[in-house]
């Protein structure tokens, strides 16, 4: 979660990392992928850190963003804490033109930006429940300047960031001394986008495995396992099933984790 919300940063008590590879629409040749790595612990006086390093492909665009996390528990009352973080780094994008050998000025020259980011984001955990809402990036950059043919006139449009908020909370329930149960919601809002939206529900049987399910409201449905049968190493996988009309071309999304702790 740090990677969407810095406020995550040193929550557990652990020092953790986090390696993830998905595939999206795996029908598809040069569909999107994503490889990243984070990492989080906490320090003295209630602070924690983290970084994280995202990279992600999709055709001929390229992203590797590279943020770094710090944040602040303000502990609420015995068994509830507010925690607040601040995401600072950048991303480096490059759009590879010349691998489509095409003969148009259009598409004659690769574009290749750097753009800053910074984010907020707050994390209130209570013995049994949670609220979680972040910006990951309130830095707006242009990712590609308008293109121009021989006259002036605009033949490509710029491409910018687009703003974006997370919001999720959830509530765990004590099915008995083995079982704990927890609901939640998590949903996407950005700008002239329509709102994603997730519902989910997972089981922690005696924390050696997890077992998930998650409907994405009118888009698909996500089943995911996270084992924890190796000391300080848990293994995760997710298979998300497209139920919209992208169906038809699509068979689904694999990811993969692997997190230890220590």
């Amino acid at each position: 979660m740090n990677i969407l919300n810095p406020a995550y940063a040193g929550v557990s008590e652990d020092t953790m990392i986090g390696l993830g590879f998905r595939k999206q629409a795996s029908d598809f040749d040069d569909s999107a992928i994503t490889q990243y790595a984070s990492f989080s612990m906490p320090l003295k006086k209630n602070l924690g850190v983290g970084a994280s390093l995202v990279n992600h492909k999709v055709f001929i665009t390229k992203e590797t963003s590279v943020v770094v996390d710090v944040s602040y528990k303000l502990q609420m009352d015995a068994v509830t804490n507010l925690y607040l973080g601040l995401k600072a780094g950048g991303a480096f994008h490059n759009i590879d033109y010349n691998s489509l050998g095409v003969n148009d000025p259009l598409f004659s020259s690769n574009a290749s930006t750097f753009s800053p980011q910074m984010g907020v984001g707050a994390y209130l955990k209570g013995e049994r429940y949670f609220i979680n809402v972040s910006s990951p990036n309130l830095i707006l950059s242009e990712i590609q300047s308008p293109k121009l043919d021989n006259t002036g006139a605009i033949i490509s449009e710029s491409v910018e960031e687009k703003f974006h908020v997370y919001l999720g909370a959830g509530y765990t329930f004590k099915i008995n001394e083995n079982i704990d149960f927890t609901p939640s919601v998590f949903s996407r809002f950005v700008s002239n986008e329509d709102m994603l939206l997730d519902v989910s529900a997972v089981a922690d049987f005696s924390d050696k495995i997890e077992a998930g399910l998650t409907y994405r409201l009118d888009t698909s449905i996500i089943g995911s396992v996270m084992l924890k049968v190796v000391k300080n190493t848990s293994f995760g996988y997710a298979y998300e099933s497209v139920i919209s009309d992208y169906s038809a071309v699509s068979t689904g999304t694999h990811e993969f984790v692997v997190r230890f702790v220590w």
